[in-house]
């Protein structure tokens, strides 16, 4: 569970500064240790999502981004960790 929470907290970080430029249910992509991620955002009852999938489109992801925290999927794994993990890095990850 560690390791899938650090992949998707690292997903996270690389996602949230090109999330404010991608938007509303418009598709972006960006690059992370050589991996592509293709995604998109929406905002749901308050929270933004985030779809999307990596590695040449093999492996999915689904992060729901709340005011505390981040739950969601990668690889179809639950993945649940602190927004503050992420906001202590310097990233807006806010809707």
């Amino acid at each position: 569970m560690f390791k899938t929470s650090l992949i998707a907290a690292t997903l996270l970080v690389a996602v949230a500064p090109t999330m404010a430029l991608a938007a509303n249910d418009d598709a972006a992509k960006f690059t992370h240790k050589g991996v592509e991620y293709n995604y998109t955002t929406e905002d749901a009852n308050g929270d933004k999502v985030v779809r999307g999938t990596a590695y040449a489109g093999k492996v999915p992801f689904e992060l729901h981004i709340h005011k505390k925290t981040v739950t969601g999927t990668f690889n179809n794994k639950p993945v649940e960790f602190d927004l503050a993990e992420v906001k202590t890095l310097g990233i807006d990850a806010t809707n």
